[in-house]
């Protein structure tokens, strides 16, 4: 069973984030080609790591981090 949520190396605290499969694009830029590869969806995080092992992960390239959610002005 696959629970979305793990604790990300470098958003750090107690608290877990919800992780996702990298894109095609964001497997393209590290040139990587495997399907175990999961990244860190908060907000300003660029971390991405194999599901079944924080150690062996990195940093995707600063144009690919979680930019913050659109608000609307009031």
């Amino acid at each position: 069973m696959f629970f979305r949520d793990k604790h990300c190396r470098t958003c750090g605290g107690s608290r877990t984030q919800v992780f996702r499969p990298l894109t095609r694009d964001e497997l393209e830029a590290i040139k990587a080609d495997r399907g175990d590869l999961w990244r860190c969806t908060a907000e300003g995080c660029r971390w991405y790591q194999p599901w079944y092992n924080r150690s062996g992960g990195g940093l995707l390239p600063e144009e690919l981090k979680i930019q913050p959610a659109a608000t609307e002005p009031v």
